[in-house]
C-alpha cells in the first residue's frame, strides 16, 4: 500500500507540468508577446527531462516493492511529450506567420 501513495505523489509532478504547459499554450495563443522562444523551449525541455526521470524512478520503485507498473504515469508522460512538441510547433508557426506578414 505504501507504493501506491508514492505513485500518487509522483503523479502530482506530472500534473503540474501538464498544467504549466497548457497555461503556456493558452498564453501564446492569446498574446504572443508574453512568451518568447527561450521560455517555450526551456519549459518544454525541462518538463520532458524531469518527467522522464520521474517515470524511471516510478519504474525503480515498482521493481523494488514488487508492484505492477503505473500505466497512468506512462500516459501522463506521453501527454507531456505531446504538449511540449505542440507548444514548440505553435510558437514557431506563430513566429513565422508574424515575420511573413
Amino acid at each position: 500500500m505504501e507504493g501506491l501513495e508514492i505513485y500518487d505523489f509522483l503523479r502530482l509532478v506530472f500534473i503540474t507540468f501538464i498544467i504549466s504547459l497548457i497555461v503556456i499554450l493558452l498564453i501564446q495563443k492569446k498574446r504572443s508577446n508574453l512568451v518568447n522562444g527561450f521560455t517555450v523551449s526551456i519549459t518544454s525541455i525541462i518538463s520532458i527531462i524531469v518527467s522522464g526521470i520521474n517515470l524511471i524512478i516510478i519504474g525503480y520503485i515498482a521493481d523494488e516493492l514488487n508492484l505492477g507498473g503505473d500505466v497512468i504515469s506512462s500516459y501522463l508522460f506521453l501527454i507531456i511529450l505531446g504538449l511540449s512538441i505542440f507548444n514548440l510547433f505553435i510558437y514557431f508557426k506563430n513566429k513565422n506567420s508574424t515575420i511573413s506578414d
